[in-house]
């Protein structure tokens, strides 16, 4: 079987995970989980609710609570990352009770008779965004509420995921232009974002610090639906394309944490930074703080959904992290790595020194 990241996972408990990221050990891959249903898990968020197509009720995870349920009350979900010398989600081939594909998804919508109000504008959308670009459908596909049918026809947001980095880079583009043309697309996060929550759960970056980065990712949006009648959130997530897949698990190498580090340094590549895990290639660091003997990182590797297409080539950055050394058959480095886990809200990936396109 054949998965990659935002492709999600469905077990006999009606648990459903999501990929994460490329790099797996054989018949087995590492995992975030997305949502619960009522008879396991309950949650006060009231974001969390997703009424299923049969009647059940589901609840979404936020943050890394889903990481913190699923070690405790589900260890048939814990998978050995042998590098690391330590268990972290994950599912296995025998344990999996479905798959669903965002792009098979998204075919399947479209393809389906009368469509309600939120298919109709999903439909919409693509006919505007295709327009402008040279991107194709088998380019993008639905994930979230879409993929799994919990989504309410005058409520749900759109959803996609986009694959490869060329289909990005027009869509950015193209998204760009319709921001600029008219009033039926904006920048989400534009003079008039604010946060959700008046608990703002980021400790090293601002809300207004937080909005300048999203808003130039000009991936999250809103698009007004005639069809609909009301204004649509709608946002692409980029997935690599199949050829641009490589699995880099190696259970040879050897991964040690050294500890917590915060640390100044240029990017120098942000080629692989809009996917999971985001690459950012570094140089000319230097540590704000940093455990005793530790090497200067040559790469920031982050499965943080939220610094994502972070920073730009010859950006300097602050990151906050856990540094971490490798040893292994290519030789050795030291990375930084943003992630699920302890001190969650206090890791960080942002602009200091921005560059102007």
């Amino acid at each position: 079987m054949r998965l990659r990241d935002r492709d999600d996972l469905l077990t006999h408990e009606g648990l459903i995970f999501r990929v994460l990221g490329y790099d797996h050990p054989p018949g087995a891959w590492f995992c975030e989980p997305l949502y619960a249903p009522c008879s396991i898990f309950s949650s006060r968020d009231r974001r969390a609710p997703r009424l299923a197509r049969d009647g059940g009720i589901y609840f979404k995870f936020y943050g890394d609570e889903g990481w913190k349920f699923i070690m405790e009350h589900f260890p048939q979900y814990r998978l050995l990352h042998e590098p690391l010398g330590v268990e972290l989600v994950g599912v296995r081939e025998e344990q999996i009770l479905a798959v669903r594909r965002p792009e098979e998804a998204l075919r399947r919508l479209l393809a389906s008779e009368g469509g309600d109000e939120l298919i109709l504008a999903l439909g919409e959308f693509l006919d505007e965004f295709l327009a402008i670009t040279s991107i194709r459908l088998s380019e993008l596909g639905v994930f979230g509420s879409l993929l799994h049918g919990f989504y309410h026809p005058k409520l749900s947001d759109l959803d996609f995921t986009i694959y490869g980095r060329r289909a990005l880079r027009e869509a950015r583009e193209g998204l760009l232009e319709l921001y600029k043309s008219g009033d039926r697309f904006k920048n989400e996060f534009g003079p008039n974002w604010s946060p959700s929550s008046k608990n703002w759960p980021w400790k090293h970056i601002s809300p207004s610090e937080f909005a300048w980065h999203q808003e130039r990712k000009l991936i999250y949006g809103f698009f007004l639906s005639r069809k609909a009648g009301r204004w649509i959130k709608f946002e692409l997530e980029p997935v690599r394309s199949w050829p641009e897949v490589e699995n880099a698990y190696d259970p040879r190498e050897r991964i040690v944490k050294l500890g917590w580090s915060v640390l100044k340094a240029d990017v120098v590549s942000a080629e692989w930074s809009p996917f999971t895990p985001a690459i950012y290639e570094i140089d000319n660091v230097e540590f704000l703080e940093a455990p005793e003997g530790a090497g200067e990182p040559e790469r920031i590797l982050c499965f943080v959904d939220e610094f994502r297409l972070q920073a730009w080539e010859g950006e300097q950055i602050l990151a906050a992290g856990w540094l971490e050394h490798v040893e292994g058959p290519h030789g050795e480095r030291e990375q930084l790595v943003v992630t699920y886990g302890p001190r969650y809200h206090e890791q960080v990936i942002k602009v200091l020194r921005p560059v102007i396109r």
